[in-house]
């Protein structure tokens, strides 16, 4: 990071060790962190003509009253709370490590207003379709990692460009003779701890729009002549730059090439408000018990109660990994919309065929339906229902017939007894 900042008009504060030693040690939590850190304690220095090293010779009353003035110097150029939060910040970060400590309470007015976004709302979903309408493919995969599975931006490409998310972030996801194909959609994206802005790894889940751009995208690359990896990055620079092509992107690029997409469509949103749009549509999946709140904060990235279950266990029983999958299912309907018919019918098709293979029916009974999505969502139903009664034994009734010694295991699990159809055998019922 150090080197990074070689055009940074602060650059040469880095010549004091002792400053150097402070954006290093910062940069070991965060490399955002530090690179912020070090910029604001630039321009503090630039303002109020002194040094790093003039700073950390003050005494806590001095540095108090020093702090004071510079909130007031903010103040009178108007400039918001939260910018003067993040000075102060870094002020007491650079005094804390040369063990100054500040103990009297500083007060910043509009420190938890942000007056700039605190009328941004989430887009619609037609919103959103418009914004895909004019989107490339490459913005198209990032808008679906953001809006469809919740992620913050850096997980797509971190602060420097040097990691990423990655094809074998993607278990589910195989790539053969040029082809990307899915083992189960929506399909899981794991997000590594180094990549994860509260340092745990978790995981969410990719809708079928969003695995139809991934592959589109991937297929795309390939054909151009990129080797595809499991250390590949999901995203990676535009090919009209030869020099980073295969190499992850940075959070910056990131948010510019979703910015240039939402600018064309006619809107002023900033990119990281797509993933509002995810918190906030499944916000409303969970007030209508489709899913559950501890889920929702866990795909987010948030520290929870299932958090604590994941990291401890290394992983989750894969029966509820399934369970998960089938809520995102659910729940997705709200906030997802593909802008193509055609691609619309592939993903249906991939949801019926789910549905269907998981409820017993055979490949060769999936074959004989024809095309899957064409099949009604009553259709599907009433099929999911004549294959249970199947495997349950009923022929197109609730009713069976049982031998009498055996009604009391079937009333264990679950059926009721009708009555004595003989000395030997009983019907019974489903509730």
């Amino acid at each position: 990071m150090i080197l990074s900042q070689k055009r940074s008009p602060y650059y040469h504060l880095l010549e004091d060790a002792q400053f150097r030693h402070w954006v290093e040690n910062i940069e070991r939590g965060s490399v955002a962190s530090a690179s912020e850190y070090f910029r604001r304690l630039g321009n503090i220095c630039k303002n109020f003509g002194t040094t790093p090293a003039g700073l950390a010779k003050m005494d806590a009353r001095t540095a108090t009253s020093f702090l004071l003035d510079m909130i007031s110097y903010h103040e009178k150029r108007q400039s918001a709370g939260t910018n003067i939060e993040k000075h102060v910040m870094a002020l007491k970060s650079w005094w804390s490590f040369n063990d100054i400590e500040i103990t009297k309470r500083i007060r910043i007015a509009g420190r938890d207003h942000n007056a700039k976004y605190e009328n941004e709302r989430v887009p619609t979903l037609q919103e959103l379709g418009k914004i895909l309408d004019v989107a490339d493919i490459r913005a198209k995969v990032a808008f679906a990692l953001v809006g469809f599975c919740g992620f913050r931006l850096q997980a797509l490409g971190d602060f420097l460009g040097r990691d990423g998310l990655k094809v074998r972030d993607l278990p589910e996801m195989r790539i053969n003779d040029g082809k990307v194909e899915f083992g189960a959609i929506p399909a899981t994206v794991l997000v590594r701890k180094n990549l994860s802005k509260a340092g745990h790894q978790y995981f969410s889940f990719l809708a079928g729009q969003g695995c139809e751009y991934l592959a589109q995208y991937l297929e795309q690359r390939i054909r151009d002549g990129q080797k595809i990896t499991l250390e590949s990055p999901i995203i990676t620079a535009h090919a009209g730059n030869p020099w980073k092509v295969g190499s992850h992107i940075r959070t910056t690029n990131v948010g510019d090439l979703m910015r240039k997409a939402i600018r064309a469509a006619g809107f002023g949103w900033r990119p990281y408000v797509f993933r509002r749009y995810f918190g906030t549509y499944m916000m409303i999946a969970e007030h209508e018990r489709q899913v559950l709140r501890d889920w929702r904060v866990f795909w987010m990235g948030h520290k929870g109660d299932i958090e604590h279950v994941y990291t401890l266990n290394k992983g989750l029983p894969p029966e509820i990994v399934e369970r998960m999958r089938q809520s995102y299912a659910k729940a997705q309907r709200q906030f997802v919309t593909m802008t193509g018919e055609e691609g619309g019918d592939k993903i249906l098709e991939t949801f019926n065929l789910q549905f269907l293979t998981i409820a017993g029916y055979s490949k060769e009974e999936i074959e004989k339906l024809g095309d899957l999505s064409r099949l009604s969502v009553a259709q599907i139903q009433e099929m999911l229902k004549s294959k249970s009664m199947e495997t349950l034994g009923l022929a197109g009734n609730r009713q069976k017939v049982v031998p009498l010694q055996e009604v009391k295991n079937w009333i264990g699990q679950g059926w009721e007894f009708v009555s004595h159809l003989s000395a030997e055998e009983a019907i019974i019922k489903l509730p």
